[in-house]
């Protein structure tokens, strides 16, 4: 058994204990009230006796009746009704006995025995009284003393007490009268004084008893129920409540008081109606309907009111029930009343997460589309034209990944907050997920006022955040529009706001830009393109070039850059600056990627020499890629040894998760493969990561070489680099390199590897083999070296070829 049920079991067994002790107390509280009533008859009775009394004394004294009997006779009587009315005088305020009701039922009995002694002992006496005052004696006696047996007969074994004691008396008086009429007429009077006064007493006993029962059973009913209030109140979150039947309050738990913060006599007597209208908040409707539940004695339940307490509210749920005694009269009422302020905030919480985004406030992404069907069906009905801004955070990823999840929530928060700052109650934004956001505008909704609230929009956002201590910058691109120009179907016009979105990040990002047709054809375009490059990847459309890299000082090719490109059936050879940020975007980029590399190192492995082979990685490649498996694998098929595959990688692949990407390049390293860090110059923050990876190689980018010719700065800047790679131990090369003049300044300064198109242009396989044939020939004359006459036309003769 549970505790809850042992303790469920345990309050049960004492309220049952509690009803038994008011079963077992009813005989004597029956008893008690039986003794208040008589004793209230004592004053009435007063005169009544006194006058018998009186007429009994008269009578005695003009017989033969000895003076002495008399007084004690009247002492005895007199004394029985001065006892009574003192009794009576002392306890009739509040009657209380100080012994238990079986003593006081004991002591009743034997006082209504000696009464019944002492006011028939006269009756022995009539024999010495004439005729008439025998006769009246007599009959004075029996009328006394049976409408004292009748008073007694609310306590039946007082009556028969009494009742029996004086028979007795009168039998033994009618047997001493000489005179048989007298003692017909008194045996007459005393078979009526025993039989009427008994059936009158039960029957005067059995209405008190009952009318005695009910109020016994009416008290046990409302100790009953105070029993259950208290305990319910005890062991219950709920405030209980009783009023009665004029609507005034009788009862309150004291868990209702102190959720009224007020003293019980402050609420005691109180109308219910006026003390829910001083705690509750507009609800006079709801209190004017439970004041008419309950002049119809009807029930009622669930009636939720809100109630002001201070500075905060809270809801309370009321429920009643009328209450009726035995005889079916209406009592009053009892209630309960529910605090349900945590069910009603649990309930405007989950409301709230099913409209709006938890983090950041704004209506998520299902109320989103919700507005945004209502403003396509005003549009089609009214002709209403709205807006929608589509905006997507800049930079947010790089701060989410490094500076924690958590911080990022509090990012994506304040921009929320930022947000709002920047709208009006009839414009919406939406956090959409992640870090996209979007806005309707239907109140002003021209290009103006849209366009005039996306750059505040995109001045708020770029400004710096404070996120645990630290500044953080971001931006947030915005694309834009307009409803019925840019589409009439919600779809159409998110789906073109995202166009204008995509090419507001193409611009460079932090801007923003409204839709336009020329975007759609673009997309069409791209999805075509992207369409298209999958097909062709599973069709071997794509090949690879190569691009020669040279000793700076004998201009021998010391290997070969692979770059990739496609072969389009229709659309020619398309640039890889065209297919591979689709690629990109779209993932093909990991196929053509691996591709790539396993085709560079079959077709080095057939190159003479140890001439070597450079395969670019970009970013997004290594990310969707096992790059380390995927040049093991490339280099065992092959047989290509790993000291002449070189991978390149840019800055930007080091910049998210530094230390995972690090240790995948010692992995790939590991294999012998040499790790060149492209572009160099062109990052944040280059040198540190020279300092945390061994690269082989670094690769000037073209800009300074070609800023060279002209830029003293340059140069420096190209000095610079090389004396670090000499420091380092890092081999140099320079890339771009297109004139003579650059030539003979990187090899001044001691660079070691030129690339560019000064030596040769990318290489399609056909080339490449020309390339090779006339680059053995040029070193075949060298080495036979040969008159200058006869070089001249052989080298001639290999540029034609």
């Amino acid at each position: 058994m549970s505790e809850f049920d042992a303790e469920c079991a345990n309050y049960f067994e004492d309220l049952k204990a509690d009803s038994l002790h008011l079963r077992t107390a009813t005989s004597g509280q029956k008893t008690m009230q039986q003794l208040r009533v008589v004793c209230g008859f004592a004053p009435a009775f007063a005169p009544a006796a006194l006058m018998a009394l009186t007429a009994t004394v008269l009578a005695l004294v003009s017989s033969d009746v000895p003076a002495t009997a008399i007084a004690i006779w009247v002492t005895l009587a007199a004394g029985t009704h001065a006892a009574a009315l003192f009794f009576w005088w002392k306890k009739r305020d509040a009657f209380r006995l100080t012994v238990k009701p079986e003593r006081a039922l004991s002591y009743t009995l034997a006082a209504t025995v000696s009464v019944g002694l002492v006011w028939s002992a006269p009756a022995l006496m009539a024999g010495l009284l004439g005729s008439g005052l025998s006769m009246g004696l007599l009959i004075s006696l029996a009328c006394g003393l049976c409408a004292t047996g009748i008073a007694l007969s609310l306590m039946p074994r007082a009556a028969f007490g009494l009742v029996g004691s004086s028979a007795c008396v009168l039998i033994m008086s009618v047997i001493a009268l000489p005179v048989p009429l007298q003692a017909s007429a008194m045996a007459y009077l005393l078979v009526l004084f025993i039989v009427v006064t008994p059936i009158a007493g039960a029957c005067i006993a059995r209405v008190f008893s009952e009318r005695a029962t009910a109020e016994t059973g009416m008290r046990e009913q409302q100790e009953i129920i105070n029993l259950l209030l208290c305990a319910s109140d005890a062991t219950q979150q709920d405030c209980l409540w009783q009023i009665s039947a004029d609507g005034r309050i009788a009862y309150v738990s004291p868990r209702f008081r102190a959720a009224m913060s007020c003293a019980e006599e402050q609420v005691n007597n109180t109308h219910f109606g006026d003390l829910l209208r001083s705690i509750c908040v507009d609800c006079n409707p709801l209190i004017a309907e439970i004041e008419r539940f309950i002049d119809r004695k009807e029930a009622f339940q669930n009636i939720v009111v809100q109630v002001q307490k201070g500075e905060e509210r809270f809801w309370w749920r009321l429920s009643g029930k009328p209450s009726f005694d035995m005889t079916g009269e209406f009592c009053g009422y009892i209630g309960v009343t529910a605090d349900i302020t945590a069910q009603r905030k649990a309930e405007a919480r989950v409301n709230f997460l099913a409209h709006n985004d938890a983090l950041t406030g704004l209506i998520n992404r299902g109320k989103f589309t919700e507005h945004l069907n209502q403003c396509v069906a005003r549009l089609e009905r009214y002709g209403s034209p709205f807006a929608v801004l589509y905006l997507d955070l800049d930079q947010f990823k790089a701060v989410n990944d490094s500076r924690g999840h958590l911080a990022g929530d509090m990012l994506l928060a304040e921009v929320g907050r930022r947000l709002r700052c920047e709208l009006r109650e009839c414009e919406y934004a939406a956090r959409l997920g992640g870090d996209e956001f979007a806005i309707i505008l239907t109140d002003r909704c021209d290009a103006n006022y849209t366009a005039e609230l996306a750059q505040r929009i995109v001045d708020s956002i770029c400004k710096p955040y404070d996120i645990h201590g630290e500044c953080v910058q971001i931006g947030i691109s915005i694309g834009i529009a307009l409803a019925p120009v840019n589409g009439t179907r919600p779809d159409q016009i998110l789906r073109n706001a995202d166009l204008a979105l995509y090419r507001a990040k193409e611009d460079g990002r932090g801007l923003w830009r409204f839709f336009e047709s020329r975007m759609d054809a673009d997309n069409r375009e791209r999805r075509m393109l992207e369409l298209e490059l999958s097909q062709a990847i599973r069709e071997g459309e794509l090949e690879l070039h190569f691009q020669p890299l040279v000793s700076a000082e004998t201009q021998d090719p010391l290997g070969f850059e692979a770059l990739v490109r496609w072969n389009h059936p229709i659309r020619g050879m398309v640039q890889p600056a065209e297919f591979i940020p689709i690629a990109e975007q779209s993932a093909l980029i990991r196929e053509i990627g691996d591709w790539t590399i396993r085709e560079a190192c079959r077709k080095a492995a057939q190159w003479p020499g140890e001439l070597m082979v450079a395969v670019n990685i970009s970013a997004r490649h290594f990310q969707l890629s096992d790059i380390a498996e995927v040049v093991r694998l490339a280099l065992r098929e092959s047989g290509l040894p790993g000291e002449r595959l070189e991978l390149e990688i840019t800055e930007s692949l080091l910049i998210e998760k530094t230390d995972d990407v690090l240790e995948r390049l010692r992995e790939i390293k590991a294999e012998g493969v040499a790790i060149a860090m492209d572009d160099f110059g062109t990052g944040y923050s280059s040198l540190s990561y020279l300092m945390k990876f061994p690269f082989d190689k670094i690769k000037i980018d073209r800009s300074f070489v070609s800023a060279s010719s002209e830029d003293t700065v340059a140069r420096d800047i190209l000095r610079s680099i090389i004396m670090l790679g000499e420091t380092l131990k890092v081999r140099i090369t320079a890339e771009g390199v297109e004139t003579q003049e650059q030539v003979e300044f990187l090899r001044g300064i001691a660079c070691q590897q030129l690339q560019g198109f000064y030596f040769a242009r990318p290489l399609n396989p056909a080339d490449l083999a020309h390339y090779f044939i006339d680059h053995f020939r040029k070193t075949r004359l060298r080495d036979a070296d040969m008159p200058a006459d006869v070089q001249l036309p052989l080298k001639e003769a290999s540029g034609a070829a």
